[in-house]
């Protein structure tokens, strides 16, 4: 019998084959997070204004800026301030990211 010799390209495609596989079992774990985790009643006072914001007809530039507490925003220095805004836009992402997967469950339960 041959021996079959296994080349660099065989292991190099085996190995992205298994990253592949590890990285679609990361991102099922992931889009589960946020039903995980319970909000806080802050995070909730966020949350229903993200759907309000969602739940309108017209088209929002940038949600952010409505999103803002402004007396707290005002109170912050420019370091704080930027550091409020890269948290609120990371809160808003996955707010959004709830609110579309309740949206869709209730578009699939009728």
């Amino acid at each position: 019998m041959r021996k079959k010799i296994k080349g660099k390209l065989y292991f190099l495609a085996k190995d992205a084959k298994s990253r592949m596989r590890n990285y679609n079992k990361e991102k099922s774990i992931f889009e589960q997070m946020p039903y995980v985790k319970s909000l806080s009643a802050q995070e909730q006072d966020l949350y229903e204004r993200v759907k309000k914001l969602l739940n309108r007809d017209e088209v929002v530039i940038n949600p952010i800026q409505e999103l803002i507490d402004r007396k707290y925003y005002n109170s912050l220095n420019n370091d704080a301030k930027q550091k409020y805004i890269f948290d609120l836009s990371e809160k808003y992402k996955e707010l959004k990211t709830k609110f579309e997967r309740e949206e869709t469950t209730k578009v699939s339960n009728f």
